[in-house]
């Protein structure tokens, strides 16, 4: 199946709830992000009840510090 993460295109071999993709493509970022799937704003509460689906596009914006 195909996705897009922050505009790339991802290839998943499996369905994987929104909270799985996160933990296996941002495990790194460990400050706070926002995710928004396809232009909606998701917020955490949901992230483990999201299955992610074919062409869906997920957007991930990580806090930078500075200004």
């Amino acid at each position: 199946m195909v996705i897009y993460i922050n505009g790339i295109k991802t290839n998943l071999d499996q369905e994987l709830s929104l909270s799985k993709l996160l933990k296996l493509n941002f495990t790194q970022s460990r400050s706070s992000y926002a995710v928004a799937l396809n232009n909606e704003f998701i917020p955490k509460s949901r992230y483990k009840d999201i299955i992610i689906k074919e062409g869906d596009k997920v957007e991930v914006v990580t806090a930078q510090p500075g200004g």
